[in-house]
């Protein structure tokens, strides 16, 4: 297995699994499934390894690959110290991030206006955002006097954010509720914020991510 990211990214790794899941397991790995198998498609063929195996795979592939920009693995089952199926054909299955090697912070207080711009040739990439407040992460837009601090937080922020800004090369948001088009996360009385962590990619980059999509 080779993982490969873009120019000024490297590899985050959220993820992995060994074994075999669901009826048919992915179509990718039943081309050259055995005859046995092929023969009797009612069995259930699901097999993976216990959480704490998973854990052990997913440390053996940090360690092969973690902020690398690319990285390659054997697949078979003397990499991973073990067969979770035996007899059976399996696969490996990674999901993983390309992650910038720096990214910018940007925050807005309530009604304020965030402006993400790049360069040209340069585009806007979203790492996460947060609409509302915590606790322990909001000294620039401070309660109103007699406000109790809270922590509220808006969810699919980071989806939203992205289907606004992701992939252009300038982008405004306001940070309140009406952005997001979801009630307010937090007691009326207090002071949201939006905070977005971002980064500006080559712009080739998306080229390369839309024709895959449209593909």
């Amino acid at each position: 297995m080779t993982l490969k990211c873009p120019p000024g990214t490297t590899i985050s790794v959220e993820h992995a699994q060994y074994g075999r899941t669901g009826k048919y397991g992915i179509s990718k790995c039943n081309s050259s499934v055995s005859p046995m198998i092929a023969e009797d498609r009612s069995i259930n063929h699901t097999c993976t390894w216990p959480q704490s195996l998973q854990h052990s795979l997913l440390q053996t592939v940090v360690e092969v690959c973690q902020k690398k920009r690319q990285c390659k693995f054997n697949t078979s089952p003397e990499t991973f110290q073990g067969d979770p199926c035996p007899g059976l054909r399996k696969y490996i299955e990674v999901a993983y991030k390309c992650r910038p090697y720096e990214f910018r912070s940007k925050v807005a207080c309530e009604n304020d206006v965030i402006n993400l711009v790049c360069y040209p040739g340069q585009r806007v990439a979203i790492f996460s955002a947060y609409f509302g407040r915590t606790e322990y992460e909001s000294i620039q837009c401070p309660q109103p006097r007699g406000v109790q601090e809270e922590s509220c937080m808006m969810n699919f922020a980071t989806e939203t954010i992205m289907y606004l800004c992701h992939g252009k090369r300038r982008c405004s948001v306001i940070a309140n509720s009406t952005t997001f088009d979801k009630p307010d996360p937090c007691k009326p009385d207090s002071k949201t914020y939006l905070k977005v962590v971002y980064t500006c990619g080559e712009y080739r980059i998306f080229s390369f991510l839309i024709l895959l999509s449209v593909a």
